[in-house]
């Protein structure tokens, strides 16, 4: 694989991962967030720190599900690749804040663990989508 083919596969992970999160956290799902966390959550958004996350997980997103997902014979593949990983990650972040902190809601582990392992699923898919094509 080239670096431009990995740079397109990462550029629609990330896109995908942020404009299906954007809609998700501004539309979808913001109040429930608020409500269950209250204070727990900033009223100013460390937009840096975010792009670092966005950044990081596009790329594991296409080294992790999207190339073993194109490489494998069905499309089927990067969706499964897609939701061990967002599971993994999602659940190390849900399950670190449900056993350390006093106030965090277990319906948010279980909505944010859904929510984050369907989106890596999808955005694992598209990415294995654009390293096929350019295979």
């Amino acid at each position: 694989m080239t670096a431009v083919t990995f740079l397109k596969a990462w550029g629609v992970a990330a896109f995908v991962l942020l404009l299906a999160d954007g809609i998700w956290l501004g539309l979808v799902a913001g109040n429930f967030y608020r409500s269950n966390l209250g204070d727990l959550m900033r009223s100013d958004i460390r937009f840096g720190v975010a792009a670092i996350f966005y950044i990081m997980f596009a790329a594991a997103v296409v080294i992790l599900a999207g190339m073993p997902g194109a490489r494998a014979a069905h499309w089927s593949a990067a969706l499964f690749y897609g939701a061990v990983l967002g599971f993994a990650a999602y659940g190390t972040y849900d399950f670190t804040n449900l056993a350390t902190l006093k106030s965090w809601p277990v319906i948010v582990t279980i909505v944010d663990l859904c929510w984050g392992t369907a989106l890596t699923a999808v955005a694992a898919l598209a990415a294995s989508l654009v390293l096929r094509v350019s295979h």
